[in-house]
């Protein structure tokens, strides 16, 4: 987390799905036996002194990690890379001491695949369900469909979404070849135009069981369009259509305007949450929504643009939302702000990632780019049995200042990657867990005076005076990892909307000397 001031057949696809349901049963608990952790006491997943699983090179070690994914067992995804020359990118899953590879740089994308090809990019953060340990992660590679168009040879296919079980067998859930013959079923629904291919899947998409949940662009009669799906790609042998949730047709319900953007969902048991807007950078109307997940689904507001902020007095409405929300199946939490008064931020390009995106980004921004915020934010949970919202964390209070954080991400330009050119995006780091008939929020927020941290508040009437600091930008490193050099402190941390599922809370950390001459970082388990 960065802030400014991460050959096969037909045939062979569907049995791989079928095999990929049958396994995903969840297995014991992974946190190895012995381990009695507490919010003083942290498990490794994997730090930079791991070596990396299925690599020839023994000093190909772990470096760096976007925030992690934990279910109920304590089972974590994450996505992470080593240093160069020629750094491994892959995608991992930590259980029981043991990390496996899922995918890397050299793994095949799985069927459908007839060129031969494998994955040269993870674009985003991977997400496992809490309940039976399925994983999904954005896949991209060269063409992985090699067919005859109009007499033409011709390749496509450079982009999905992709899943695997707790035994790490992996099957495409979802491709960017609609619009070849033999695979209608990866077809947009909904577009204007039949047959319509997805161009790219934006964000990270949401595993439930046998199905997948995700954010859709595409291209229908010249016109760049959006939306969110859901599909299953075990039923009906496998070739199940792509089903969908709301467009870039559909009306904001109260509403006779349609949504202008979508955010990618999150799911649980058999609904899902999203964010929906007519604007994204200047919203009117729009907000949360709830649907089941099922064809032509009703949308439900639970929170919108314009409805009462609870807990704040003299009484707001509210004006943002941040896009990242996580779900429990009844509790959705959020970032959220109301009124004009705003702040100057200055945000300054990573020093670590691709190349070509900290150079485009260096180009564009030599002395950084200053955004306004919005001064008053919140952390928020809306329970959809109660049917209402609860303030956790305000800025103004307990001294916090901050929930935003920004970081410059994309496609960089002259690249074949599918996607969006490189842009500043700002998110909010928040986790829900249900526990015991109420919640438990975690959530990452700045303080006045520049300490950052993952704080913890507990329902259903959290104090908004008094957090507790799960860890902060003044722990040593050894207090989350003994085997980090000593004179170390911890420098930033992350946590994501699937990172605490109860009873697990799972972070990134990043760990340096005064100077950073000395660094070491990793991704933790604590039971809070």
């Amino acid at each position: 987390m960065l802030r400014g001031k991460i050959r096969g057949t037909f045939i062979v696809s569907v049995l791989l799905c079928v095999a990929v349901s049958a396994a995903a049963a969840s297995a014991a608990e992974c946190v190895p036996k012995g381990e009695r952790l507490s919010l003083t006491s942290w498990f490794t997943v994997v730090n930079n002194g791991i070596v990396m699983p299925d690599q020839p090179d023994p000093t190909k070690t772990f470096n760096s990690y976007n925030q992690p994914s934990v279910d109920r067992e304590g089972r974590v995804v994450f996505r992470a890379r080593s240093r160069g020359p020629s750094p491994v990118h892959g995608i991992y899953m930590e259980c029981r001491s043991t990390v496996t590879r899922l995918a890397d740089r050299t793994t095949p994308v799985p069927a459908p695949n007839n060129t031969d090809a494998e994955f040269n990019e993870f674009p985003s953060f991977p997400r496992i369900d809490a309940a039976t340990g399925m994983m999904a992660s954005r896949g991209n590679s060269p063409p992985v469909w090699e067919y005859m168009l109009d007499g033409t040879d011709t390749r496509v296919g450079n982009t999905g979404v992709f899943v695997a079980n707790t035994l790490g067998q992996l099957s495409t859930a979802v491709n960017v070849l609609g619009a070849v013959p033999g695979f209608e079923y990866f077809q947009v629904p909904g577009a204007s135009t039949a047959g319509v291919k997805f161009d790219v899947f934006p964000g990270s998409a949401s595993p439930i069981r046998d199905k997948i949940v995700f954010k859709g662009n595409y291209t229908d009669n010249g016109v760049s369009e959006t939306g969110v799906y859901y599909r299953d790609f075990v039923a009906d042998k496998g070739v199940a259509p792509v089903e969908l949730i709301a467009n870039t047709n559909t009306l904001i319900p109260g509403e006779s305007t349609p949504f202008g953007s979508t955010a990618p969902p999150s799911a649980a048991g058999s609904r899902m949450v999203f964010v929906g807007l007519d604007n994204e950078d200047a919203p009117t109307m729009g907000g949360i929504y709830l649907a089941p997940i099922s064809p032509s689904p009703v949308l439900t507001p639970l929170v919108t643009i314009g409805s009462p902020v609870p807990d704040v007095q003299p009484a707001q409405t509210f004006t943002q939302f941040g896009e990242g929300l996580s779900f429990t199946g009844r509790y959705v939490a959020f970032w959220g702000a109301w009124g004009t008064e705003t702040m100057p931020v200055t945000l300054a390009c990573r020093s670590e990632g691709n190349a070509a995106v900290l150079a485009y980004c260096q180009s564009l921004y030599p002395d950084g780019y200053m955004v306004y915020e919005p001064v008053n934010q919140g952390i928020f949970v809306y329970d959809t049995r109660r049917h209402r919202a609860t303030l956790v964390a305000q800025t103004t209070h307990d001294n916090f200042q901050d929930f935003m954080y920004w970081n410059f991400s994309g496609r960089a330009p002259g690249s074949s990657e599918p996607g969006e050119l490189a842009r500043w995006r700002s998110s909010a780091f928040v986790a829900v867990a249900a526990a015991r008939g109420t919640f438990r929020v975690a959530f990452v927020g700045t303080k006045q005076d520049g300490t950052q941290g993952v704080y913890l508040a507990d329902g259903p009437s959290p104090s908004l005076d008094s957090h507790t600091t799960v860890l902060d930008t003044t722990t040593d490193a050894q207090v989350v990892d003994p085997a980090a050099p000593t004179g170390l402190t911890v420098t930033s941390l992350g946590i994501e909307r699937d990172g605490f599922r109860n009873p697990w809370l799972a972070i990134t950390a990043s760990m340096a000397n005064e100077d950073a001459s000395v660094t070491w970082g990793g991704i933790y388990l604590t039971r809070p």
